[in-house]
C-alpha cells in the first residue's frame, strides 16, 4: 500500500474525522465551526483536522481573519477507484439504491424546503499531477480529449482557450454550452463562467490553478454556484468533479 493511500485510510479509520467530512460534504466551513460541533477541545478538533489535511483530504482557504474548510474527494475517488469498485458487488449496489430510495419517500415531505429556492455549491479540489506544468495546462485547454461528463453518446466536447471562447458540447441534432472562459493565463490559471450544464438558473464560475512543483504540477479547482441547485445537484457535482484529475491523468498516460 502505497503512503498516500495508507493516509486516506487512516484519516477515515477515526469517527470524529469521518463526521468531520460529513459536515464538508454538506459546505464548506469555517475553524472555528467545526471546533463548536464536536464535544472535544479545540486542540483535539485542530489535530483531526492536521490528519485530514495531511492525507489531503482537507483544502484550507483563508478569507480575511477564517480559515475556511473545503472537502477534497480527489483521494477518496482514487481511494475508491484502486481498492472498491473492482470488488463492488452488485446485489450492495442494488439494496443501496432501494434504501435510498425508501428513505428519499419517507422524508420527501420534509425536504421540500431544504432543497428548493437559492442554494450554493462550493468545491475546492486539489492534486498532484506527475507531468510538468506546461503540459498539463496544454491538456486542459484540450479537454474535448478527456472530458469524462458528456450529456450525449456520441458527442463531441471543445475548449476554445481564449477569453471569450466557449466550452461546449456538441451532438448531431444540438448541443449545450457549458461556460464561457473568462480568465487566462499560460501556464498558470484558467477561468470560466457558466452553468455547466445545470438545469435551474445558475450563477457559477470554475478555475484551474497551476503550480509547478519539484515532483510535478499542484492543480487546484475551485467551482462555486449559486442559484437553483438541490443536494442531489450538488452531491452529483461534487462527486463529479473529483472524477476529473484520474480522466485527466489518464489522457497524460499516467496511473491514477
Amino acid at each position: 500500500m502505497d503512503d498516500d493511500t495508507g493516509k486516506v485510510w487512516k484519516a477515515l479509520a477515526d469517527p470524529t474525522r469521518r463526521a468531520i467530512l460529513d459536515l464538508l460534504r454538506e459546505r464548506p466551513r469555517t475553524t472555528g465551526e467545526l471546533t463548536e460541533a464536536f464535544p472535544v477541545s479545540r486542540f483535539a478538533v485542530m489535530k483531526h483536522l492536521g490528519v485530514l489535511k495531511e492525507a489531503g483530504l482537507l483544502v484550507v482557504r483563508p478569507r480575511g481573519r477564517e480559515r475556511w474548510n473545503h472537502l477534497n474527494g480527489v483521494p477518496l475517488r482514487e481511494a475508491y477507484d484502486r481498492w472498491m469498485q473492482p470488488y463492488a458487488d452488485r446485489w450492495a449496489a442494488t439494496l443501496l439504491r432501494l434504501k435510498e430510495t425508501v428513505e428519499h419517500e419517507k422524508g420527501a415531505d420534509m425536504t421540500d424546503a431544504a432543497t428548493t429556492g437559492i442554494a450554493t455549491l462550493d468545491v475546492e479540489n486539489e492534486t498532484v499531477v506527475a507531468a510538468p506544468r506546461e503540459q498539463v495546462f496544454d491538456a486542459l485547454c484540450r479537454m474535448g480529449e478527456w472530458w469524462p461528463h458528456r450529456f450525449a453518446d456520441g458527442s463531441t466536447v471543445h475548449l476554445e482557450a481564449v477569453v471569450g471562447g466557449r466550452f461546449w458540447e456538441e451532438w448531431p441534432d444540438g448541443g449545450a454550452l457549458y461556460a464561457t472562459v473568462t480568465s487566462v493565463k499560460r501556464p498558470e490559471r484558467l477561468e470560466c463562467a457558466g452553468p455547466m450544464g445545470m438545469a435551474g438558473p445558475v450563477t457559477a464560475v470554475f478555475s484551474f490553478e497551476l503550480e509547478e512543483q519539484p515532483d510535478g504540477t499542484t492543480v487546484r479547482l475551485s467551482h462555486r454556484a449559486f442559484g437553483d441547485i438541490d443536494d442531489q445537484t450538488r452531491t452529483a457535482y461534487t462527486e463529479g468533479w473529483g472524477q476529473i484529475f484520474g480522466a485527466l491523468r489518464a489522457h497524460l498516460g499516467l496511473p491514477g
